[in-house]
């Protein structure tokens, strides 16, 4: 009997879960080891102790004990211990022949490991959802900015016969060319038109990255890599092209350290996280981009030739604005109605200001001519823009002096008080902008902003 006795006790005591029996009155009789480490108390300090002691001296918030007491059945709850242990605990009465509770026996299971994970879990769900929501911001700004891609000059049209047949086989493509070329925008094309076109488009800025947080915030990191890191790891910006196109921009600027994981990523479509053992497949397309020469930084030593001939599979080389004068029109027609829209004016250029844009050779390309045109709508004191609303620096490149001009601009202001006459005089005598736009054959909207400019 004694040996049968030891045999049981020991298989109480070597339970993972915890043991907890009380008499029919709630007062502790027998607990195993397992009760020890969930409630931080002895043996020796529970047994005899009514189940209100435990909640009185807070070594557990609550207990499924009276309520078995009272209604002599079976209760479970969830309990949070002294020792910041969650447990799941099952309360069941073992009844007299009179119906009357003769001990209760719980039964807890710790489930504090099971809740960090589902809290985790919540934690990457929401991670998940943030970048889900970046992917669809970027997406939209793709589908905002598609328009920026006019092709009118005959070696732009080279390029673009290029890229129309190499779109869709989703080989490696290096797109080289001054700054402010477009190269992003015809990185953007390229995944447009290609079969990956419903995954997404992720641009790299290989500039903008602190050298130091570039492998982490490219290929991500586990939970745990390096000080400061997220508990959970984190997804990485090459992660998330996954079924789409990775950009990178100014691939020359990655630091020769990390173009060995890049080459790697290539030739295997395969990355290893940061602090990670087990590398991940990766289904992605690459474009990279580059104002620099690749090949005198490969004689140099600072980047590798390997890396070199696997990027430029394909290489465009996208010419420069002052080579595709043929689209300086068209480009400046479309910027021009863009800030207008977005700032909500009403401004034209004149052809002399046309000729003047066409002559000017550009060094900034088209970022520059963006931002030229985008300061003088903003800053227009008309509708009419000359020759003399045009900065400094572009007429000194090119000759132009502005006290030269005198005379010849003064048709803008002529306009414009013709303008500013005729819409007071129409609203004074038909009184509302639908009656002015119909008299004066323009929209209503046009006529509802010409009187917000002239007259109130």
């Amino acid at each position: 009997m004694k040996r049968e006795e030891d045999f049981y006790k020991s298989i109480l005591e070597t339970s993972h879960d915890e043991i907890y029996v009380t008499d029919g009155n709630g007062v502790a009789i027998y607990c195993n080891k397992a009760f020890e480490n969930n409630y931080g108390m002895n043996k020796e300090e529970v047994i005899g102790k009514h189940i209100d002691y435990l909640i009185a001296h807070g070594y557990c918030d609550k207990s499924p004990l009276p309520l078995v007491m009272k209604y002599k059945r079976q209760f479970s709850i969830q309990q949070t211990t002294k020792t910041g242990r969650n447990l799941i605990v099952t309360a069941t009465p073992k009844l007299k022949e009179n119906g009357d509770v003769d001990i209760i026996v719980e039964n807890c299971r710790d489930i504090t490991e099971l809740k960090k994970m589902r809290e985790n879990l919540e934690s990457v769900k929401q991670e998940v959802l943030r970048y889900r929501q970046e992917v669809e911001q970027l997406r939209r700004e793709e589908i905002k900015n598609k328009e920026d891609l006019i092709v009118k000059s005959s070696k732009f049209k080279a390029v673009m016969d290029i890229v129309e047949r190499i779109s869709d086989t989703g080989a490696n493509i290096l797109i080289t060319g001054e700054s402010g070329t477009g190269k992003s925008m015809l990185a953007k094309h390229i995944h447009r038109t290609s079969s990956r076109k419903e995954g997404p488009f992720i641009k790299i800025n290989c500039t903008t990255i602190s050298p130091n947080l570039l492998e982490s915030e490219l290929f991500g990191y586990v939970g745990g890599a390096f000080s400061g890191a997220n508990k959970q790891g984190k997804i990485g910006l090459v992660e998330l092209a996954d079924g789409g196109t990775l950009f990178l921009d100014e691939i020359g600027e990655i630091p020769f350290s990390l173009q060995a994981k890049f080459l790697d990523l290539i030739q295997e479509k395969a990355f290893t996280p940061v602090g990670g053992t087990e590398s991940k497949s990766i289904d992605v397309r690459i474009i990279a981009a580059t104002n620099a020469r690749l090949d005198k930084l490969v004689g140099e030593k600072v980047f590798r030739e390997d890396l070199y001939y696997r990027l430029k599979v394909i290489e465009l080389d996208v010419p420069p604005l002052r080579e595709r004068q043929e689209e300086i029109v068209e480009m400046s027609r479309f910027f021009i109605a863009k800030f207008n829209e977005e700032y909500n004016r009403d401004v034209s250029l004149t052809p002399e200001c046309i000729n003047i844009l066409k002559e000017y050779k550009w060094p900034g390309n088209i970022r520059e001519l963006r931002h030229i045109l985008e300061h003088m709508v903003v800053t227009a004191p008309c509708r009419l823009l000359g020759v003399k609303h045009m900065p400094d620096y572009i007429l000194n490149a090119i000759g132009v002096e502005k006290e030269a001009l005198g005379e010849a601009e003064k048709l803008d202001d002529i306009m414009e008080r013709v303008e500013k006459e005729t819409i007071r005089r129409c609203y004074k005598q038909y009184g509302n902008s639908y009656r002015v736009a119909d008299a004066l054959g323009i929209s209503q909207s046009k006529a509802s902003r010409l009187y917000r400019k002239y007259i109130k």
